[in-house]
């Protein structure tokens, strides 16, 4: 029988993955705005994708420490360093998002850039700091995990969506450049991403503070199944702790601490080949996801949306922002653990990303511009393309928690290096070629 999840702790690791990846998040929610504001324009995404790759130097250094230093590289106080960093680059970046240097002949909005970096320093090395720190749990946590992950997206989703679009609208689309103001400032927007990220902060700290929480981990688990047996006088009634823990369903542990480096050059790998096939195949798939989801569209999507109009944009952003939560929360009923499977979808995800970039190279006049119909496509597009890829996520880390915390660090670092090698490609493509043409 699988161990039954606690709801309080379910919320505190909501919370806690909310701070994943909540501060680039928050730039890419408020990037309809940016782009009309800033002297960069619809090269700001590209130039972002780019920055958050430079900031996987992040991860690399902590995987290093990892290995050798494992006494200065605590995932605890890790965790506590990434999240102070969000919480005042943020309460920076209020206050300092549109100042401008001139380098060279050209303005440069270096202020929001060198922030962005700081962001993305920390969110990536969230990638191999909290996916590892889940491990202490059971693997039914790690659907709280990534719905809070998800909700790095969706709550200033919400913010930019009751800030209004504001931005100009493109030629191509209206034949005018007139849009109402946004209802607050960017300031304010980045002031209240702080107070998000402060929430997720103060969640880790009762995770690793209140009895609830620590009772539901592993190595509590373990140490109240090696007690040695009390004598009738020493005998206590069953806490409700005892009964979960009672509930753990034994194929949780018994694959625990294989490392990913014994599964392919190890003493163990002819033991491990059907292991070493199943993570051939789920590495894959991140490598995939991340490479597009994370390097690709994120880099092309103004380019996309940006000829139906801010409106188009600004949905297109906000609302797959929206679905990523819920199709994790989706795997809660209908979870999908086999590789082949999962294989399958990640083909479908990739269709729909082709789809978008195409869309992309047609820009400024792509397929329906200025219709509804145009809009509308590109906004579900963009919406499947991020629901599904979500669902994947969460399944194959789910999957992968089962083997311990090694196989979700390699996790971490598939992740990082598949959206570095597609950042990288599509910032070439972009300024070497010019397949993308703004209005």
């Amino acid at each position: 029988m699988a161990m039954q999840m606690k709801p309080s702790v379910s919320l505190l690791i909501i919370l806690f993955g909310m701070g994943s990846w909540i501060a680039i998040n928050g730039v890419w929610a408020e990037l309809p705005l940016l782009v009309s504001k800033l002297p960069e324009k619809w090269d700001l995404p590209t130039y972002l994708v780019l920055i958050i790759q430079v900031a996987n130097i992040g991860p690399i250094i902590f995987t290093i420490m990892r290995q050798y230093k494992k006494d200065l590289a605590s995932l605890r106080y890790t965790a506590y360093l990434i999240l102070l960093i969000g919480f005042a680059a943020a309460i920076l970046l209020s206050q300092f998002w549109d100042k401008e240097v001139k380098i060279g002949s050209k303005q440069s909005s270096l202020a929001l850039l060198f922030l962005s970096f700081l962001f993305a320093l920390v969110d990536c090395t969230s990638s191999v700091v909290f996916l590892p720190f889940m491990a202490k749990y059971p693997s039914s946590y790690m659907i709280p995990f990534y719905i809070g992950e998800g909700m790095s997206g969706v709550m200033p989703s919400m913010l930019a969506l009751a800030q209004g679009t504001g931005g100009d609208t493109c030629y191509n689309a209206s034949g005018n450049a007139s849009s109402d103001g946004p209802r607050f400032g960017v300031n304010v927007y980045f002031g209240l991403v702080s107070t998000l990220t402060a929430v997720s902060g103060i969640a880790f700290y009762f995770l690793n503070n209140l009895d609830v929480s620590l009772n539901e981990r592993y190595d509590n688990i373990a140490v109240s199944s090696t007690l040695p047996a009390q004598s009738p006088d020493q005998e206590r009634a069953a806490t409700p702790e005892d009964t979960a823990s009672s509930a753990l369903d034994p194929s949780e542990t018994k694959l625990a601490n294989i490392r990913v480096y014994e599964v392919f050059c190890g003493e163990r790998r002819s033991e491990l080949v059907d292991t070493k096939w199943n993570f051939i195949q789920l590495y894959t798939i991140i490598a995939i996801v991340s490479a597009l989801g994370n390097g690709v569209i994120p880099a092309i999507l103004s380019y996309a949306c940006l000829p139906y109009g801010p409106t188009a944009y600004h949905l297109a952003t906000e609302l797959a922002l929206f679905t990523n939560p819920i199709c994790c929360f989706l795997a809660f009923f209908v979870a999908c653990k086999r590789p082949p499977v999962l294989g399958i979808l990640c083909s479908v995800s990739v269709f729909i990303a082709t789809v978008i970039i195409y869309t992309a190279t047609l820009s400024p006049t792509p397929w329906l511009v200025g219709t509804g119909w145009g809009s509308f496509l590109i906004v579900l597009l963009n919406i499947l393309w991020t629901g599904s890829t979500s669902y994947i996520k969460v399944n194959v880390a789910s999957v992968l928690q089962k083997y311990g915390e090694n196989t979700l660090l390699f996790c971490g670092i598939v992740t990082q290096l598949g959206s570095c090698l597609g950042a990288v490609i599509i910032f070439l493509v972009n300024f070497k070629t010019n397949s993308f043409t703004p209005c």
